[in-house]
């Protein structure tokens, strides 16, 4: 290895820790978001024909850490969890619904809003799959859910509220003194679940290699309750400190070598 491949490596190790560094620093930040993952950083040596010299580094992937997080018991009834595997499926309501395509997220701190919607802190519109009198589903397909006087059985009075059931089902209490099924909420799940693509608003969209989502998850919904952030700060400062010296010794080799260099220069002159 001459002087240039040194330097070349070098630089391909302080590029692939500034990658960890901004992961880690997102995590840092979410410490404290509802449901939020833990995104981790796998490095991959490179070989001498794609980088031109010999041990080369690059941050080769991103993947989630899928590690359950805590699940509190929440005072606000359309609060849910998910305890297990699975995601509950939205949509973004700033996208044309003719295009709008499900994504999935694992934040559940739904809140009814003046429209009858179910939204989360990030925005979306929770997506289920509407009940008939019977508690029979009337479609396979989960569609954004909205509790309105079109949508509500007739006869019923007012709805005075909803809530979540912890077998996924959301139930609305009328001021006739009834409650009645009015949606269930499917979970959503991927086989390579670590490989999800995790977007600016909070949720996952499937990749080539998490593969494409299919319904029959195995966690269960837990009503009146929130999943905490699962990004542990004490590890994510170990982290920091670890990638901060890899850094300090990429950038120590880049100034030896420049020295070596000059020195050699010097030599010839």
């Amino acid at each position: 290895m001459g002087a240039l491949d040194s330097m070349s490596t070098a630089v391909s190790g302080l590029q692939a820790q500034s990658f960890a560094l901004q992961n880690i620093s997102g995590n840092i930040a979410n410490s404290q978001t509802t449901a939020f993952k833990a995104v981790d950083t796998n490095f991959q040596d490179l070989l001498a024909a794609q980088m031109g010299s010999p041990d080369a580094v690059q941050s080769g992937s991103t993947e989630s850490n899928t590690k359950q997080g805590t699940i509190q018991t929440s005072s606000i009834s359309t609060n849910m969890a998910i305890s297990g595997d699975g995601y509950f499926t939205v949509e973004d309501p700033t996208t044309d619904p003719s295009g709008a395509t499900p994504e999935y997220t694992r934040r559940g701190d739904f809140q009814l809003d003046a429209d009858g919607h179910l939204v989360n802190g990030d925005g979306n519109y929770l997506m289920g799959t509407p009940v008939d009198a019977n508690g029979n589903p009337t479609s396979a397909t989960p569609q954004v859910l909205q509790f309105d006087a079109a949508s509500l059985p007739s006869g019923q009075g007012a709805l005075q509220s909803i809530s979540m059931g912890d077998n996924g089902t959301i139930t609305g209490n009328f001021s006739s003194g009834q409650q009645i099924a009015l949606a269930n909420v499917p979970l959503s799940s991927f086989r390579g679940e670590n490989f999800l693509q995790q977007n600016t608003d909070g949720t996952v969209s499937a990749t080539t290699l998490s593969g494409a989502a299919f319904s029959g998850a195995t966690g269960a919904i837990v009503g009146s309750s929130l999943e905490t952030s699962n990004a542990d700060i004490s590890d994510q400062f170990t982290a920091m400190i670890q990638t901060q010296q890899a850094y300090g010794f990429n950038a120590n080799v880049i100034t030896t070598t420049s020295q070596m260099m000059q020195t050699a220069t010097n030599m010839v002159v």
